[in-house]
């Protein structure tokens, strides 16, 4: 199956632009409603979940050995380590204080950008 957003929204941030604070995005941010649901955006297993820094809650899955997502700034995360998901699994939901996620697809580790490859 095709690589999928892991949420429904406006895509306010591309991969490599600068950010008001002079960060290079590594991943897709996208503005989203409050409490939307975020899905798992291919099949894998839970890696991480929890809080990162100011992050909020992340979610990180492991697709192989070589491809994993990085899901930030959940409110609620319904997952945990080692559960195996379906593409379209559900992952938690965002909050009303922040309603972006940020959805990074890495490649041994480097950032791809995802747009090209989003079916």
């Amino acid at each position: 199956d095709a690589y999928r957003l892991p949420v429904i929204g406006n895509i306010v941030t591309g991969l490599g632009e600068i950010s008001n604070s002079g960060y290079r995005s590594r991943g897709l941010t996208i503005a989203v409603d409050s409490g939307a649901q975020i899905v798992a955006p291919a099949a894998g297993r839970v890696a991480y979940a929890g809080t990162y820094r100011a992050y909020g809650n992340i979610i990180i899955i492991e697709h192989d050995a070589v491809w994993t997502s990085l899901i930030t700034n959940l409110a609620t995360a319904s997952v945990k380590v080692g559960d195996t998901l379906v593409q379209g699994a559900p992952l938690g939901r965002s909050g009303a204080d922040d309603p972006t996620v940020t959805v990074e697809l890495r490649r041994n580790g480097r950032p791809i950008d995802i747009a090209a490859l989003i079916g």
